[in-house]
């Protein structure tokens, strides 16, 4: 029946069309094309729901295709709930549609049958901020995520279970379809997913994909494991498309998801050379192709930047490599391969506060800013302009959207590489130019002939100037507004808007450039031009086209072109004004998803100038506009005639007409005075924070570390009969304190030496005392477990029981691959790589002469851990956290030692030092702050607490990384603050010893933000006045 109907139906369009109007075939074939699939789209979908589908070009969501551009955030690393809401409104002022969210599974189930998706673990509050600013969320649930934090957010009781597999030795249960793992996700998954399938598009809420586990390879029970995960995805209730995200053009697990997609980093992560640049590779089409050729190619994880490391690699230097032109040229290249469907990893990377860390490259970093679009500080860098000027471009033109490749050339011009693309509906075409060596610096100059590409416009030669290191579009035939078409425009577009009839199309230039822009008139039109720009014009009467060319200048120009009575508006900033170029959308009718631009909202005004634009309301004549200033700004409005009232943040804005039809008012910058403490000159007390040196020590209250046997794959080196890891007694994170015992006297032998073999992980450090004398620190560069043997003297013995204490640092647990690496299939025994003793030996004694016992402290009680508000993942083991909560507000130190942490230690050891400040604020400013310590350089190791929160680790004798951004709601901005830090000292050299400098210091202020944080800082008493 179907075949006799769409006969019926193309006889049908052919006879009206001719009664109508001459048309052309390609006209006839759009128009037919346009019919159909209006009747009858021919789109993929789960065959659960129609909400989301997909052909070979890209995404449908509720019927309408899409260009999926979305932005990496984890709400896990903005541990101030109230400041989401921040994120995903910059994501969509910046012409984002979609977040992708991993979730972590450590964080939200951390001990067997316990679960928790309150505070910072939570969902449903980011899920509402995503639905309220029109922000489609893909959902990442893992189980594992990777994501550079420890054991890829597998729990740490997860890490310890039992059991191999016979069909995978090499790769263990971890991540396998094996009974004991099965059941290890079964709380988590059945909690989480749940959460997620009732916030799907279907049930009116922001969720439309969800991906499976993470990089994963094929091989014996992972396929069936991946498989089992869907099942329980959809058993739960997931009704959207499930995906998963190769780690690079592997072909793996291919056919589980029903959307396959794979990540890319072409420019990788060593920003040690900002200057250099990897060459891209050309393949990302035939390789999606020839493995998955009936969907969009999809990239979940595309560069978004680069992150710092320990030692020299900074995230300045990340920024320069990840700059706005490694933008253009390596998004415009995937555009040119055919890509819809784009994910930066990050958009916002966010802080790795407390032991959320892995240790890997930047085991010590707690900064993720990861040189993202948008800084740690939730400032906006030029990167996050950038991004914004391409995202319009593709909010705006649905051209590329679905494109065929017409071809790909690297011989015409030398040295560069020309795609040429063209939408089979539309007839709209893309032709992307690049270096075909990114890294080249040389500016190229061609002119291309239009001819080879669109046969409508005979022997045009468009000229073109390619500059070093970027890449260009010269976009033809591009309808826009209502009823204009551009026949080509060398210079890049924003966007495009309709305003009381008149057609307005949106471009910017780069300096030092000829641009030409063409239009199609059907007579020479009247040219008005208000702007620095004077442009030649040309009005080609045989071809009816008016051609403008013009090299940049500052500001904003209007070209106004009026052809019998109707104006069209072509408006042309410098990329200096494009960068604060703004279209906030207004929402729209109905009650389900009117916020999203791509289903019912609109975009019908252009703002010019201000810092950030969040939202807009249209009420009668009355246009509201809410937003960030960082300085005194003069801002214009084009918008309908109809409004003219316009309010700024609430305040009525006093109004002036532009020559072009626009509005213009001048707004004020913030002025507001902010006074931070000179923490240096505050009343600082100070206690010793290892009491459990000394032999006297009542350490009933530590854990015996009496196992005997383990199921960790990494067998201890030596020493019996205790196996000294810490997984094994319930202690995942954060410092790790072990007190051994054994027996002397003068029928014994002396031991000579202490030797232990300490697990840490990448950079970590250790000090080892006998009794109350320090033995001496260990710590070798990029060490994982370093063997040390300490000399001992008899002096420092004594008769009866002695006490060996090592104090080290758990760095966190390796990802997945991060020893063994890539054997496919035999990655996940890095997960369970040890922290702990993995030897132990007294030199100089015999097997029958040595320890009698050992004890363990971590996170204060281990899983069964009370602060539910930071989390497992805040604490570790010092003394001021074990029972004493020193690092907690409330805590009375008022019998302490004054001393500051510039004075510091006088020898080797572990200190602490708490203080308090107020901060007086005023609402209605985001004053970024961070907390910064000198750059010298000493063998200490110091850790920040704010109000509870471990903030920040500063590892004095690695780096780079010298100041923590601390958020409001972490940091009380109208009330007083808590301050503690750790300072643990390694050596004995003045270096050492002390902290010399650290302070509060304002990145900036602006005006605007979205409303005060609210705090939640559990107190001492709280948390430990019954412990």
């Amino acid at each position: 029946m179907l075949p006799f109907l769409l006969l019926c139906l193309w006889f049908f369009v052919i006879l009206s069309v001719k009664a109508a109007t001459p048309i052309g075939l390609r006209d006839l074939a759009v128009h037919l094309g346009a019919t159909l699939s209006q009747r009858a789209p021919f789109i993929n979908n789960t065959g659960l729901t129609d909400q989301v589908g997909w052909d070979k070009y890209s995404f449908f969501i509720r019927g309408k295709r899409v260009f999926i551009q979305s932005g990496e955030f984890h709400g896990f690393r903005l541990p101030s709930q109230p400041l989401w809401k921040d994120i995903m409104q910059k994501a969509k002022a910046a012409g984002l549609n979609s977040i992708s969210i991993y979730t972590h599974w450590s964080m939200i189930n951390p001990k067997a049958g316990f679960v928790d998706l309150e505070g910072v673990n939570a969902l449903q509050p980011l899920f509402d901020a995503a639905k309220e600013a029109g922000i489609w969320i893909i959902a990442r649930p893992g189980p594992y995520i990777n994501s550079e934090t420890t054991a890829g957010g597998v729990p740490g009781h997860v890490l310890t279970l039992p059991g191999d597999t016979p069909w995978n030795l090499y790769n263990g249960i971890l991540r396998s379809n094996e009974t004991n793992y099965h059941n290890a996700w079964q709380d988590y998954i059945n909690t989480i997913v749940p959460v997620i399938a009732e916030n799907q598009i279907t049930k009116g809420g922001p969720v439309i994909m969800v991906q499976l586990e993470n990089e994963y390879y094929n091989g014996p029970g992972q396929n069936e494991y991946v498989e089992q995960l869907k099942d329980a995805f959809r058993r739960l209730g997931i009704v959207v498309p499930t995906m998963h995200n190769d780690a690079g053009m592997f072909r793996n697990l291919i056919n589980i998801p029903d959307i396959y997609g794979f990540d890319q980093y072409p420019l990788t992560f060593d920003c040690t050379d900002p200057t250099r640049w990897r060459d891209i590779s050309t393949q990302f089409r035939s390789y999606h192709e020839s493995a998955f050729p009936e969907i969009p190619l999809m990239i979940p994880e595309y560069q978004g930047g680069a992150f710092q490391k320990r030692g020299i690699q900074t995230n300045e230097m990340c920024r320069e490599m990840t700059n706005p032109n490694s933008q253009r040229v390596l998004n415009y290249q995937m555009w040119a391969s055919g890509s819809t469907a784009m994910n930066f990893y990050m958009f916002f990377g966010g802080t790795n506060w407390g032991q959320i860390p892995y240790p890997g490259e930047y085991t010590h970093i707690r900064s993720l800013d990861f040189a993202a679009s948008i800084f740690e500080s939730r400032e906006l860098s030029d990167k996050y302009y950038e991004l914004k000027l391409q995202s319009m471009f593709l909010r705006s033109f649905h051209d590329l959207r679905m494109t065929d490749l017409i071809g790909e050339d690297n011989t015409t011009v030398p040295g560069v590489l020309l795609t040429h693309l063209k939408n089979p509906e539309t007839g709209a075409e893309f032709h992307f130019a690049r270096h075909t060596s990114i890294s080249n610096w040389y500016r190229s100059s061609f002119s291309l002939d239009i001819i080879e590409f669109n046969q409508t416009i005979a022997g045009l030669q468009v000229p073109h100037v390619l500059p070093g290191r970027d890449s260009i579009i010269t976009t033809v035939n591009l309808a826009f507004g209502t009823r204009s078409k551009l026949v080509y425009s060398t210079a890049s577009l924003f966007s495009d808007l309709s305003v009381d009839g008149k057609d307005v199309l949106v471009a910017y230039a780069f300096n030092d450039t000829t641009y030409e822009i063409a239009l199609d008139f059907t007579s020479k039109p009247q040219v008005k031009v208000s702007g620095s720009i004077q442009p030649d014009v040309l009005f080609d009467q045989s071809s009816s086209r008016l051609v403008l060319s013009f090299n940049t200048a500052p500001g904003l120009t209007a070209v106004t072109m009026t052809d019998h009575g109707k104006e069209t508006l072509l408006l042309i900033a410098d990329y200096l004004a494009a960068k604060r170029l703004w279209m906030p959308s207004i929402v729209g009718p109905g009650m389900d998803h009117s916020e999203y631009v791509d289903i019912t909202a609109t975009t019908p005004l252009l703002v010019s100038g201000p810092y950030l634009v969040r939202n807009a309301t249209i009420e009668g004549k009355t246009l509201s506009l809410w937003g960030d200033l960082e300085t005194d700004t003069t801002m214009t409005v084009f918008a309908s005639s109809h409004v003219d009232e316009v309010k700024w943040n609430g305040q009525t804005l006093s109004l002036s007409p532009t020559e072009w039809g626009a509005l213009s008012a001048q707004l004020t910058g913030p002025r507001v005075s902010v006074d931070l403490p000179d923490l240096g000159s505050l009343d600082w007390r100070f206690a010793d924070s290892l009491p459990e040196i000394s032999p006297s020590f009542d350490d009933s209250s530590l854990t015996p570390a009496d196992h005997t046997n383990t199921t960790n794959k990494f067998p201890p080196y030596y020493g019996k009969p205790w196996i000294l890891y810490a997984d094994d007694y319930g202690y995942h994170a954060g410092n790790l304190l072990w007190r051994g015992t054994f027996e002397h006297s003068e029928n014994t032998s002396a031991p000579t030496a202490v030797n232990v073999s300490i697990s840490g992980g990448t950079n970590f450090a250790a000090s080892v005392w006998l009794n109350e004398h320090y033995l001496g620190p260990s710590f070798r560069p990029r060490g994982i477990t370093n063997n040390e043997s300490f000399p001992v003297s008899e002096d420092m013995l004594l008769d009866g029981t002695n006490f060996v204490t090592v104090l080290q640092d758990h760095m966190g647990h390796n990802l997945a691959g991060e020893i063994v690496c890539c054997t496919p299939g035999g990655r996940q025994r890095d997960l369970q790589q040890p922290k702990g003793l993995q030897g132990y030996f007294l030199v100089g004694r015999d097997e029958t002469e040595q320890f009698t016992g050992w004890k363990v402290a971590g996170n204060f009680r281990g899983e069964d851990f009370p602060d539910h508000t930071r989390k497992i993942l805040n604490e570790g083991k010092v003394f001021a956290y074990f029972r004493a909560g020193w690092h907690l507000p409330g805590f009375d130190d008022s019998q302490w030692e004054k001393k500051t942490p510039m004075e510091g230690l006088d020898e080797p050891g572990v200190g602490w030092f708490r203080t308090t400040f107020d901060l007086n604020i005023p609402e209605g400013f985001d004053v970024p702050l961070k907390f910064v310590f000198s750059s010298d350089q000493g063998h200490y190791r110091a850790q920040l607490y704010v109000n509870g929160w471990m903030m920040g680790k500063r590892v004095a004798n690695v780096g780079p990384q010298t100041s923590y951004v601390v958020q409001e709601g972490i940091l009380n901005y109208r009330g007083q603050n808590t301050l503690a830090v750790s300072l643990w000292s390694l050596e004995g050299n003045p270096e050492d010893l002390k902290i010399p400098s650290l302070e509060l210091v304002q990145n900036g202020v602006y005006s605007g933000g979205v409303g005060a944080a609210e705090v939640d800082h559990p107190t001492w008493q709280e948390l430990r006045g019954s412990a």
